[in-house]
């Protein structure tokens, strides 16, 4: 089985939310696609005519992918406050629900949450699991641009781990966006940047610490982190902050984790199965972003050579196992 635990679906309501706010300059590109700037750089593209459940199935049946893990990546809903950030996820859940309903054999969805207000992130949590049968929440790198080691942040930390909860933290424009506002540099390396800087932070402030059964998964093999997470240890044992929130070294953390194979550069890949292995990795192509589409994300996998079972742990087995409650 093939699961695609990376896979963006964008309801025609929230792009218009997107597109009628003040936070976004919005733009068409040549192609057609729908380009969102924010804090100075690209956030968002959204390709146009946008594939519905029939286009995304006939490519999946023409791949052999089994089934896509729908979610709303950057800017999610950030850039909305108070009820206006609950009522635009509660649509964006709703909708993904909608298109699990009708076809369960061939999606599952994870839920966007207005993080900006805890108590509303909580309980639309509670509800897009238990009464919508989602299969987790994406969260974005920062929350515009709070860092998710905020201790703000404690009392959803708490529930999701009380919940077990699936956490698919996704990569959103920069805290700092200072020399990646030309080039689409936001987009192309920031939510790289992004990615490495919050998994080293949610280590050293100890979140992986205190909530050991949130379900972590992290987007494009986790940044740079898999090439540089011995530098982690080194700096932990050289600077007494560093072990104030933790009791182990931090590549023992990140070897927890999970980690999607967002990438088409077979060394990355590689060298993510020889840090991480690859019992931690998923398989995601950031569908429909890719203009040459999940193909090419799916041949890197392949290209691995590793043995048949452990091929199929990456395609398939962590995610199943995922998707029903499990992998801690």
């Amino acid at each position: 089985m093939i699961i695609d635990m990376h896979s963006h679906y964008y309801l025609p309501e929230y792009v218009e939310a997107v597109r009628s706010s003040d936070a976004f300059e919005v733009y068409t590109r040549e192609d057609g696609r729908i380009v969102v700037l924010w804090k100075g750089g690209v956030t968002l593209t959204v390709p146009q005519p946008h594939p519905g459940e029939a286009e995304r199935i006939e490519m999946m049946d023409r791949l052999g992918i089994d089934m896509q893990v729908l979610s709303v990546p950057s800017p999610s809903v950030y850039f909305v406050e108070g009820g206006a950030a609950l009522r635009l996820a509660r649509s964006v859940n709703d909708g993904l629900a909608e298109v699990v309903r009708r076809r369960p054999d061939r999606f599952r969805a994870l839920a966007a949450l207005p993080l900006k207000g805890l108590d509303d992130s909580i309980a639309e949590m509670e509800r897009a699991v238990g009464e919508l049968g989602m299969a987790g929440v994406m969260i974005l790198t920062n929350i515009d641009g709070e860092l998710l080691d905020s201790p703000r942040l404690e009392p959803f930390w708490e529930r999701a781990d009380e919940l077990g909860a699936l956490v698919y933290v996704h990569p959103t424009s920069p805290v700092s966006s200072r020399g990646m506002e030309d080039y689409s540099l936001a987009i192309a390396l920031g939510f790289l940047h992004e990615t490495s800087l919050v998994l080293a932070r949610l280590v050293f402030g100890g979140v992986f610490e205190r909530y050991r059964s949130i379900r972590w998964v992290f987007s494009h093999l986790g940044g740079a982190i898999p090439f540089m997470a011995p530098r982690l240890d080194i700096f932990a044992r050289q600077f007494s902050q560093c072990r104030e929130h933790i009791s182990k070294p931090p590549t023992e953390y990140l070897a927890g984790l999970t980690y999607d194979t967002v990438s088409t550069h077979v060394p990355a890949l590689r060298c993510t199965v020889e840090t991480m292995g690859a019992d931690r990795l998923v398989f995601g192509s950031d569908y429909p972003h890719i203009p040459a589409g999940s193909g090419p994300f799916l041949q890197a996998v392949r290209d691995l050579g590793l043995p048949g079972n452990r091929q199929a742990e990456i395609l398939g087995g962590r995610a199943r196992r995922l998707l029903a409650g499990g992998c801690g």
